[in-house]
């Protein structure tokens, strides 16, 4: 008895299931409009999703950190906006995985200087 309630069980996880997905750029423009909407004090500003934006800006920013040439003062505010200006020039990038797109707008704005020794 127990061994049919087990597989019945592992049955039932797999075929409930939903697969998980990555977050693509679509999810990024929902957080990047709410996040330039906090920073006017919008009322109606999902605040949730726009720390969900930042966090996820700030964290691939930081897991990707020797990809740029990020200047000391950066704040997590000016990377927030570069990723937002790369969004809106780059509206065909919608389906393409979010930590493409993040690092792609960095290495736009902040490329990688290479100091070669002589």
């Amino acid at each position: 008895m127990k061994k049919r309630s087990g597989m019945v069980l592992i049955a039932l996880l797999i075929f409930c299931s939903h697969p998980t997905f990555a977050m693509t750029g679509a999810d990024l423009v929902d957080g990047m409009k709410s996040y330039l909407k906090s920073e006017k004090n919008y009322t109606k500003a999902d605040y949730l999703l726009a720390g969900n934006y930042l966090g996820y800006v700030q964290g691939v920013a930081e897991a990707t950190a020797s990809d740029y040439s990020l200047p000391k003062d950066i704040t997590p505010d000016k990377l927030c906006h570069a990723v937002a200006n790369y969004l809106e020039k780059h509206p065909e990038k919608m389906n393409e995985p979010a930590a493409s797109i993040v690092r792609a707008a960095l290495r736009e704005v902040f490329p990688v200087f290479i100091i070669k020794n002589r």
